[in-house]
């Protein structure tokens, strides 16, 4: 090899090691770890001044969280395809919590997006589809 095939080998080279650490760095900064705690900003069933989650790591393989409302449900969530920025699970309301949703189960989608998770649970009430939207804003990691 010449001196200057050389050279621009070892350029691609070094483009190809930055390419690549760039990427994993991006790959790895998409899935973020879920918050400890959320407060809820934002819902299409009403405002929740006082509505808290908490998220903590439970044991078994992979990811797996255990969710408490501070507003009568809970639920457990697995990270979705590795992805530990999105979960997916089921859970339930207490029945002691005074309106139509009291001790109905439901699905439970969970998605992380910087240090807001949106959440989506859909469930049946009177044997009626019910979704519930909601986002909620990380206050402790």
């Amino acid at each position: 090899m010449n001196r200057s095939t050389t050279m621009s080998f070892r350029q691609y080279l070094l483009k190809f090691a930055v390419a690549s650490i760039a990427l994993f760095t991006l790959s790895n900064a998409a899935q973020a770890e879920l918050c400890k705690k959320y407060k809820q900003v934002q819902s299409n069933a009403g405002a929740c001044g006082n509505c808290f989650i908490d998220v903590s790591s439970i044991g078994g393989r992979g990811h797996y969280y255990a969710i408490v409302a501070s507003n009568g449900w809970i639920a457990e969530a697995r990270s979705t395809h590795g992805d530990t920025s999105l979960a997916s699970g089921t859970g339930k309301w207490r029945s002691d919590v005074g309106h139509a949703f009291a001790g109905t189960k439901f699905e439970v989608d969970l998605e992380q997006q910087g240090s807001q998770l949106s959440m989506t649970m859909d469930g049946n009430v009177n044997g009626q589809r019910q979704i519930i939207r909601a986002k909620f804003q990380c206050i402790q990691r």
